[in-house]
């Protein structure tokens, strides 16, 4: 396995250099070597300017009171050897190209770790809860929930990779009044299946599987539920609907460690148990309105703003419960018990985010959808409140997903509506029969999840070029082709390839074989970062670039005779060793982004 990626290891090579430059005094002024800075080690947008490059030098001007260019100089006089050729810049930089005995080294590497390859060790490693997903039991998932299973499922298999301890949750809202509307959903629409003419209440459920469970109910027992009560039809409700989430989930590619159920929260005494530990804090009051009404401070300000349900007129005006949250940057404080004695939900929101740091996670990483934008700061707040830092508790919200397809009648693209509640739902069990699990996933990961996904279902249909994922996948099968095919022409795969010459030199030397194989060796870096920044559409890109560098390979460079019958046998099998270097990394980007690498198409 290996601990360090390659900008990983640039960067502690100059590092090191810039430690001998300053013992060698080269640096001027620079009095101590604490004062530099941390190495960045980037690609340049020009590929003319080598493989890799540092800023460093321009970094240190001002402290060492030397030009960039001097400092670069110095710097790289120390980066010796000739697996790295080095070069200075103005105004400062300096580039680094990656030599022949360096590019075959790393192409051996990903031979011999196979799907090992790309594994990183986090400076800093830690134990984290991803939650995502967290619907309410109430009916199936509709495509925002998609986006959410796709990228949580996603930056699961991407944080392990790159070292991570991570566990993933579904959070069950399974208490509050939402149970109780579906249970009357359920046994008015259970009615109406016996024939009863009986108006479902407002606010209903009122989707076509809901009347599909009830008249399944209806046909099973006839009339015998008649005098059930509500709450038996909202048990039955959950249950099936929460069965069928988890099978649609499943099919999805997208497991949970745990599925943690709100109303055990409940039963459990969680919620007085971490408003106790908050009150130990000094973090609550008992007021009739918050600090912030009392000092006039949002007088005149939104509704929206105002402190919901303080308490109840009917019973005199009792005191309420506050939560200290504007100490820690939120606009107000919040109410976590009502005068009446009930509990916000804010409150179960305390007791689960206790809850996960009770169980020992450094770090909760939560994906909530847009309409929880406003939520965030009492949830950074209840973090700081309960003793942990803020950063400790991460909050990425996502937009939400359009659905467009070409309305035959007019030849135009037309968005598809949905509405859980009115019945018009665009579920993942609809996306998966219409487009499949791969092209599914691909275009809800596409994206960054502040960036709404136009998702066009007829271009995620397509078996063209045109369409990402399949091109993706056609280059991966590509590989496979060339791999299958190899001993039919008469090169047996062997147990080792060579990439270099007797000389030294190199066998892949054509600027496609040379771009395919940097962007190999990208690959750990890639994984990194998309750990580190949280973006696994950062995966999809580096696919579809890697699968460019595969097409033009493919065209310019033949392997397999006849095609290559003319060129030198070590020729074809460094390329043909390229080729399994290339498979293997595609498959394992394709793999973290819970895509199947398919083997033909």
């Amino acid at each position: 396995m290996t601990a360090l990626s390659l900008q990983q290891r640039l960067a502690k090579s100059i590092d090191i250099a810039l430690g001998t430059a300053f013992e060698a005094g080269q640096l001027g002024q620079l009095t101590q070597l604490s004062a530099r800075p941390s190495i960045v080690v980037e690609k340049p947008k020009v590929p003319e300017h080598g493989d890799y490059a540092t800023p460093v030098a321009m970094s240190l001007a001002k402290p060492c009171r030397l030009a960039p260019l001097t400092i670069a100089e110095a710097i790289a006089s120390h980066l010796t050897g000739d697996e790295i050729a080095v070069e200075v810049a103005k105004p400062g930089f300096i580039n680094l190209r990656l030599g022949h005995r360096f590019v075959a080294a790393e192409l051996q590497r990903i031979l011999e770790l196979k799907g090992d390859y790309g594994r990183t060790v986090p400076e800093q490693p830690e134990r984290i809860l991803l939650e995502f997903v967290s619907a309410n039991p109430t009916g199936p998932l509709h495509l925002g929930h998609g986006r959410w299973a796709a990228i949580g499922s996603s930056l699961e298999r991407i944080l392990q990779f790159a070292g991570y301890t991570v566990d993933s949750e579904f959070y069950i809202n399974d208490a509050g009044n939402q149970m109780q509307l579906l249970g009357l959903s359920l046994k008015q629409r259970y009615l109406q299946a016996l024939g009863e003419a009986v108006e479902l209440p407002d606010g209903s459920y009122k989707g076509s599987y809901l009347k599909e469970l009830a008249e399944q109910l209806a046909a099973a027992q006839g009339d015998s539920l008649r005098d059930e009560p509500v709450a038996w039809f909202s048990a039955y409700a959950e249950g099936r609907l929460l069965e069928q989430q988890k099978i649609t989930l499943q099919q999805f590619r997208t497991g949970f460690d745990r599925w943690y159920s709100e109303r055990s929260l409940h039963q459990a005494g969680a919620i007085e148990a971490a408003l106790a530990d908050l009150e130990a804090r000094g973090m609550l009051y008992r007021a009739t309105c918050s600090r912030q009404e009392q000092s006039g401070e949002i007088t005149g300000r939104s509704k929206k703003v105002q402190t919901p349900h303080a308490f109840d007129e009917e019973d005199g005006g009792g005191e309420a419960l506050f939560f200290k949250a504007a100490d820690f940057g939120d606009e107000m404080d919040r109410v976590v018990k009502r005068a009446d004695g009930n509990s916000t939900y804010l409150a179960a929101d305390i007791a689960y985010h206790w809850d996960k740091y009770q169980r020992g996670y450094g770090r909760l990483i939560n994906i909530w959808g847009a309409d929880h934008h406003g939520y965030v700061p009492r949830m950074k707040a209840v973090a700081q409140a309960l003793g942990h830092p803020a950063d400790s508790l991460e909050i990425l919200i996502g937009q939400m997903v359009r659905l467009f397809k070409t309305n035959p009648a007019t030849g135009q693209k037309e968005e598809m509506r949905m509405s859980k509640r009115r019945g018009e739902l665009v579920s993942i069990d609809d996306l998966i029969e219409e487009v499949g699990v791969d092209a599914g996933r691909w275009f809800l990961l596409s994206q960054s999840l502040n960036t709404t996904v136009n998702f066009d279902l007829d271009l995620a249909q397509s078996e063209k070029f045109d369409n990402p994922v399949f091109y993706v996948q056609y280059n991966y099968a590509r590989c496979c082709s060339i791999l299958r095919k190899a001993p039919e022409r008469g090169m047996p795969i062997p147990a080792r390839f060579e990439f270099l010459k007797p000389d030294g030199s190199a066998w892949l030397e054509t600027p496609q074989e040379r771009a395919l194989a940097l962007r190999l060796l990208a690959a750990p870096d890639e994984y990194r970062f998309a750990a580190i920044d949280r973006a696994p559409q950062r995966l999809t890109q580096f696919a579809y670039e890697l699968a460019s560098d595969v097409s033009q390979f493919y065209e310019h460079c033949p392997i397999l005779p006849p095609l290559a019958e003319d060129l030198q046998p070590a020729l074809r099998y460094a390329r043909l060793g390229l080729v399994v270097a290339t498979r293997q990394v595609l498959a394992t980007t394709l793999t973290l982004l819970g895509i199947e690498p398919r083997e033909s198409m």
